[in-house]
């Protein structure tokens, strides 16, 4: 199913207010294979983790569900690659000290959230 910009960003913010209403505790990207970057480039463990992902019309509409949760809201934003211009999901995920911000060749992973650490993982454009 397809979703709106609008719809996007009512269900990631009910999620988020669900689980952790602190931004900054959560990681925003966007991914033509969602799941694959959950559970593999971010290390999300499935049955135990907060994560969700939605498909949107457009790649523009992906970015502007990005933009709206890494710019306003201030919560991570995965690191956006040149090639991402046809992806149209964005997914978002509970930061734990389990999992890994940037890309699976980086080591760097999350540590416990704090306002230092994840204001230096923040990434824009």
């Amino acid at each position: 199913m397809v979703f709106s910009v609008q719809q996007v960003k009512y269900e990631f913010l009910a999620y988020i207010k669900e689980f952790d209403g602190t931004f900054s505790n959560w990681c925003v990207g966007i991914s033509d294979q969602p799941k694959q970057a959950l559970f593999e480039q971010h290390g999300v463990q499935p049955d135990h983790d907060p994560w969700l992902y939605k498909q949107l019309l457009t790649h523009r509409a992906a970015r502007t569900v990005y933009d709206y949760f890494v710019e306003h809201l201030k919560a991570a934003g995965a690191p956006l690659s040149g090639d991402t211009n046809d992806f149209d999901c964005v997914y978002l995920l509970k930061i734990a000290p389990h999992t890994r911000l940037q890309s699976a060749h980086d080591a760097w992973s999350a540590r416990e959230p704090d306002s230092a650490s994840l204001e230096n993982a923040i990434v824009r454009e």
